[in-house]
C-alpha cells in the first residue's frame, strides 16, 4: 500500500467517516474513493489537495509522510458569521487573543507542539479542565522559585518555597461497548459532513497544466 493510501485511511478513521461519507465529501464515487485507499488508483491534484487540507497537513507531507492519528487535529467550530478580529498576538507563548472570547485559539511553532496541541483538543472537556489547572499551578511555581531566586541573588535568606499542587482524580475513560451496530446519529452525521464539506469549498480550485 502506498504512503498516500495509508494517510488516505489514517485520515479518515481519525475524521470519523465511513468510506461512503467520504466519497460524498471529496465529491467522488464511492467505488473510486475505494480503489484511492486501497492504492489501486492515484487520486487527481485536485482530490489529493481536499484530502490534505481535511487532515490539516500539507501535500508533500500527504504523499512523502507516513502520518500518525496524532498528526491530525480535531474539528473545530466552524464560524460562518462575522470576520474573526484579533486583539493581539504573543509568538512568545504561541496564543492568539481574539475580541470575541469563543474564538480564542493557540498556534503551533514546530511539529511536537503540534502533536501535544492536537492530543489537548482530543481531550474530554473534564480532563482539558484538570490540565490546565495543573499547568496553572505548576506555572505559579515557577514564578515563585523565581522570585526567592531573585532574592538570594540580592544577599537576602534562601527559602524553599512550599508550593501545594492539588492531584485531583484520574479521568477514567468511558467503558467501550461490546462489539456490534452502533445507533446512527443522522443529525450528528450530517453536520460533521457539512463542516467537512465547507472546508473542502474553501480550496481555491487547481488546474495542472
Amino acid at each position: 500500500m502506498s504512503v498516500l493510501a495509508k494517510n488516505l485511511k489514517t485520515i479518515r478513521k481519525e475524521l470519523g467517516c465511513t468510506q461512503s461519507v467520504m466519497s460524498e465529501i471529496l465529491k467522488v464515487g464511492f467505488r473510486t474513493f475505494v480503489r484511492y485507499e486501497a492504492g489501486e488508483r492515484d487520486a487527481p491534484v485536485s482530490v489529493m489537495v481536499k484530502i490534505a487540507r481535511l487532515g490539516n497537513i500539507s501535500l508533500e507531507q500527504l504523499l512523502t509522510t507516513a502520518i500518525e492519528p496524532n498528526d491530525i487535529a480535531p474539528l473545530e467550530k466552524i464560524n460562518r458569521g462575522e470576520t474573526v478580529q484579533v486583539e493581539s498576538i504573543d509568538f512568545k507563548v504561541g496564543q492568539v487573543n481574539f475580541k470575541d472570547p469563543d474564538c480564542q485559539e493557540l498556534m503551533t511553532i514546530d511539529d511536537t507542539e503540534k502533536r501535544i496541541l492536537t492530543l489537548f483538543r482530543k481531550m474530554p472537556p473534564r480532563l482539558k479542565k484538570d490540565c490546565m489547572d495543573s499547568i496553572g499551578q505548576i506555572v505559579e511555581a515557577g514564578r515563585v522559585v523565581s522570585r526567592l531566586s531573585d532574592r538570594a541573588g540580592k544577599g537576602e535568606k534562601k527559602v524553599t518555597p512550599k508550593v501545594k499542587i492539588e492531584i485531583k482524580n484520574p479521568w477514567k475513560p468511558i467503558t467501550k461497548r461490546k462489539p456490534g451496530r452502533k445507533k446512527l446519529d443522522k443529525k450528528a452525521l450530517q453536520e460533521k459532513i457539512d463542516k467537512l464539506k465547507i472546508i473542502t469549498r474553501a480550496i481555491n480550485k487547481i488546474t495542472v497544466r
